[in-house]
């Protein structure tokens, strides 16, 4: 632990975040046709009329005004549908659609589809971290854009279909303009971002103080506390309790508190801070079920920088760790990323 605090100079920090800005979501361009095949089959406007599990959907994609869009065959389209028991197992029944403004139900149901892709179960990648797609939705004010979506991230282990961190429970709902996936609960799009979401939880009370003692010095623009409240970012952290640096605390012989991090070089703190970062959304069904490599944030500035180990059945462990951290709590989702919660600090030296 010694050499700890040489961990990542002052000045690198900058190239951190050089890069890290290199991994924000990029505007994506109007979603365009693709060729219909069969142009005198059902729509996808016609599956969901049909279908008795699909009810609540149905009154869904009316009254946000979609059915019209989901019925033109010259439009394609993959549909994420939460059945009927999906929407009452997310405390959504089709009495509280009915209730709920216009808009918001617009918002739902729009993050559950991808305009311009055709993504059977056998398109959907098993790519760790998982692969990004724009949503139909719209960032909201105030950082609207109509070229700028919220991303949902479908993924496969196995032959097991995710949409984020909820199953598929069948697949392949295929129409002349595109395919329809029913899955277990509806996907709520975030409303907050990560720093935002991880500064309500009294449990990463710790973290939020690293990462601010971390921007100690570094210009507004440049920090870490910018960047993890960037809407437009797509990050994974993994989240160390406060019991976690507590008993890192009691190693190193500082005070168990927040503000302990004051008392450590702030390079050495960037160091901690950005070994649990990776610069890509990875939800939980999508972790490695064998040990493998993943570079982190530190890595992206530091090429020869330690990278962590992820194991699904195990957790991650970084380079001086003597045990796997445990991933305690997951999928803890936001409107730039998701993080997992883990019982120790992982440690690059």
């Amino acid at each position: 632990m010694k050499n700890f605090k040489h961990i990542i100079p002052t000045m690198i920090i900058m190239t951190i975040f050089v890069v890290l800005a290199a991994s924000c979501n990029k505007n994506v361009p109007e979603a365009k046709p693709l060729e219909i095949y069969n142009p005198t089959g059902n729509t996808l406007g016609d599956l969901i009329n049909t279908d008795a599990s699909l009810t609540t959907f149905k009154a869904a994609v009316t009254k946000a005004g979609l059915l019209a869009d989901l019925s033109d065959k010259s439009k394609v389209f993959t549909v994420f549908a939460p059945t009927d028991a999906a929407f009452n197992l997310s405390g959504l029944p089709a009495a509280a659609i009915a209730a709920i403004p216009a808009a918001t139900v617009a918002s739902v149901v729009q993050y559950h589809i991808i305009p311009g892709k055709i993504l059977t179960s056998t398109d959907i990648p098993t790519t760790f971290p998982n692969v990004q797609f724009p949503t139909s939705f719209i960032i909201p004010a105030p950082n609207t854009n109509p070229l700028v979506r919220f991303s949902t991230f479908p993924s496969k282990r196995g032959s097991n279909l995710f949409v984020n961190n909820i199953p598929v429970t069948s697949a392949d709902g295929i129409a002349v303009n595109g395919v329809i996936h029913k899955i277990y609960a509806v996907t709520a799009p975030p409303t907050r971002v990560l720093l935002d979401t991880m500064a309500r939880d009294a449990d990463l009370q710790y973290l939020v103080a690293a990462v601010l003692a971390a921007d100690a010095g570094v210009p507004a623009g440049s920090r870490f506390q910018d960047y993890l409240a960037n809407p437009l970012a797509n990050f994974t952290v993994m989240a160390p309790t406060n019991d976690a640096f507590n008993n890192l605390f009691a190693v190193l012989g500082v005070p168990k508190s927040p503000t302990s991090f004051a008392l450590l070089p702030a390079a050495t703190v960037r160091g901690i801070v950005a070994y649990h970062v990776l610069l890509a959304r990875a939800f939980a069904a999508n972790l490695p079920t064998t040990a493998t490599p993943v570079p982190s944030l530190l890595s992206a500035s530091l090429p020869t920088a330690p990278t962590l180990t992820f194991d699904a059945t195990q957790g991650v462990k970084g380079f001086k760790n003597p045990t796997y951290s445990k991933i305690t709590a997951t999928d803890r989702h936001a409107i730039n990323g998701v993080y997992h919660k883990i019982d120790q600090v992982l440690l690059p030296q």
